[in-house]
């Protein structure tokens, strides 16, 4: 299967968003799986928010934006499609109700093995399936997707509710969001207006959460943040009033 797929070198694109951040995503993996990483520039250290899937590698783009700085990795949950890359980063981040990673059941990239609870996502964000595998080119010569799995990766701190990562010239303020995942964080740039949600809040498409109640009242905290631009887990950017009309939506759905 990977000798008819096309070999893509760099595995990941990065797009300019502004005010110091850049956008990463994998070009050639299945559109359902693609999630956004994001680079934030500091002064005397950079971020790293997410870290996608992990079929190809992350570190080569991250290191042509970071120029030697030192480089703190931050993932928003354990699902496979945010953490595939972070065994790559010395210095790996996450709050510790999701500390397993990748999540017990990491991404198949057959079709004929993909789990059911794959299959039903699919289903419930109305994406179609890939016919034979999740990919439409491949990060190396000989890649094999059927022997291929989620790499595991262990966090090498822990960040709570208030807990801080500071990069020199600017500074994130961690915002625990449980209900996507009981362990899932925002990152908070309130100088700057800017939050990374991760997949606590995202448009244009379903949001998805595991305990509904804890999903509203992460929500309601989101929405009374002055926000000037949302960095998502997925999709583009947007500012704060469609964001505040967003949770308006689905906190109705939610109650």
């Amino acid at each position: 299967m990977s000798q008819a797929l096309p070999v893509v070198h760099p595995w990941f694109r990065a797009e300019d968003a502004g005010d110091g951040v850049s956008r990463l995503f994998e070009t050639h993996v299945d559109p359902f799986l693609e999630s956004n990483v994001w680079h934030v520039r500091g002064s005397e250290r950079d971020l790293v928010v997410d870290a996608a899937n992990g079929v190809g590698p992350l570190r080569p783009s991250i290191d042509a934006l970071s120029d030697g700085r030192p480089v703190v990795a931050v993932v928003t949950h354990a699902h496979f499609d945010h953490v595939g890359c972070l065994h790559e980063f010395e210095d790996r981040r996450c709050h510790p109700d999701d500390a397993d990673m990748p999540d017990p059941e990491g991404l198949r990239l057959m079709r004929r093995d993909f789990p059911d609870w794959l299959v039903e996502d699919f289903a419930y964000y109305d994406a179609p399936l890939p016919e034979t595998v999740a990919l439409l080119g491949v990060p190396s010569p000989g890649f094999d997707p059927a022997a291929w799995t989620t790499p595991a990766a262990s966090p090498t701190s822990f960040l709570v509710d208030g807990d801080i990562v500071d990069l020199g010239n600017r500074a994130f303020t961690v915002i625990h969001t449980p209900g996507h995942t009981s362990g899932s964080i925002c990152l908070w740039d309130g100088a700057n207006g800017t939050l990374f949600s991760g997949d606590a809040i995202y448009v244009d498409a379903k949001l998805g959460w595991e305990d509904r109640s804890a999903f509203a009242e992460s929500l309601g905290r989101l929405r009374d943040l002055d926000v000037r631009v949302v960095h998502s887990g997925h999709g583009r950017s947007f500012d704060g009033d469609e964001l505040r009309a967003t949770i308006d939506a689905t906190i109705t759905e939610l109650v």
